[in-house]
């Protein structure tokens, strides 16, 4: 365990987890401020807004994907109907 180096707290691996999690979060939680204030419902909420944005994004990422693929797949239908013609008719 970390010590810290005015105080004689030690700081355990999941203060440290906690801290890269969420730096306000472990702050505001080793300065006992009570769960239910104002400051740690604004936390929540910005949390869930960020995961929202996450959520988003992975479903966009994951439409581009599917678009990519389509892409491709039209491309090498168009390549193998432009070689078809120009076998058969040339």
């Amino acid at each position: 365990m970390l010590k810290r180096k005015n105080e004689n707290e030690a700081i355990s691996a999941s203060e440290i987890s906690q801290y890269v999690y969420c730096p306000v979060s472990w702050y505001l939680k080793r300065k006992g401020v009570p769960p239910q204030s104002f400051g740690l419902k604004r936390g929540i909420d910005m949390h869930e807004r960020a995961g929202g944005r996450l959520t988003l994004l992975y479903r966009r990422e994951r439409a581009a994907g599917w678009f990519r693929l389509l892409g491709y797949l039209s491309l090498i239908t168009a390549l193998l109907l432009a070689g078809w013609v120009l076998w058969t008719y040339i």
